[in-house]
């Protein structure tokens, strides 16, 4: 964690000096929630900046190209007034991000932020519909070629912990800190069989490792539970 903290710290510091006006910066992700694992996670930021023109844009470009390359992704970049008008937009999103996150520079821009539970849930349904379509076509695609299909699996584990995640917090229950909770605690609420997730989240950042048939076979039954788990939830219309 402290290449982390010295790859944040060099990036906000550049920040302050390219938007001398203020701006809110937060962290999440993996990284802050203990997660992080070297070499495979990326380092989640969330940047929020009064107005973003092109000028403003303009004045973070090598900042940014930095920060990419030490943490091989790009921030999230809102202006100020699409932020505030975000959260039905991006309701999966946010409301896991209010599960662990760190406030870097500015006023906590998730502080008293609500995620209408309508929207979270149809979130969950197209997220989950679509990572089950997505799992299928992979297999379907690469299931004669162990090594893509494990590739394949790998890169999926870290948007289903998203998503149970998102499950949990719909449902209203606690959400652990460790992806083996999560796990755990989003089969016991939805029914699908835990050990099938865990054989791909466990093996994220193994590049030794190829899955085998059963691995694959259990994994797509507990993402179809899940999914079949969402659509049968009932929230109540959005008003």
């Amino acid at each position: 964690m402290k290449d982390v903290e010295r790859h944040i710290e060099r990036l906000v510091t550049a920040l302050d000096g390219a938007w001398p006006g203020g701006y809110v910066a937060v962290l999440f992700g993996s990284a802050a929630r203990g997660e992080y694992i070297p070499g495979w996670s990326d380092i989640n930021v969330l940047l929020i900046s009064p107005e973003l023109t092109l000028e403003a844009l303009r004045v973070v470009r090598e900042p940014l190209r930095r920060w990419r390359e030490a943490a091989e992704a790009l921030p999230l970049l809102f202006s100020a007034t699409e932020w505030s008008r975000s959260a039905d937009a991006y309701p999966l999103e946010i409301a896991e991000m209010r599960t662990s996150y760190r406030t870097l520079r500015g006023k906590d821009p998730l502080a008293g932020s609500e995620v209408h539970p309508a929207d979270l849930r149809a979130a969950l349904e197209r997220e989950f519909r679509g990572k089950l379509m997505r799992l299928r076509q992979g297999y379907a695609l690469y299931g004669e070629a162990p090594a893509e299909l494990t590739e394949f699996l790998r890169h999926s584990a870290s948007s289903v912990l998203l998503l149970c995640r998102g499950l949990l917090i719909l449902q209203g229950r606690e959400v652990p800190a460790t992806a083996h909770g999560v796990i755990a605690a989003g089969a016991d609420l939805a029914g699908f069989d835990r050990q099938a997730i865990e054989r791909v989240a466990d093996r994220r950042a193994d590049g030794a490792w190829r899955c085998g048939e059963e691995d694959v076979r259990g994994y797509l039954a507990a993402v179809e539970r899940a999914a079949s788990f969402v659509d049968h939830i009932q929230t109540g219309v959005r008003t």
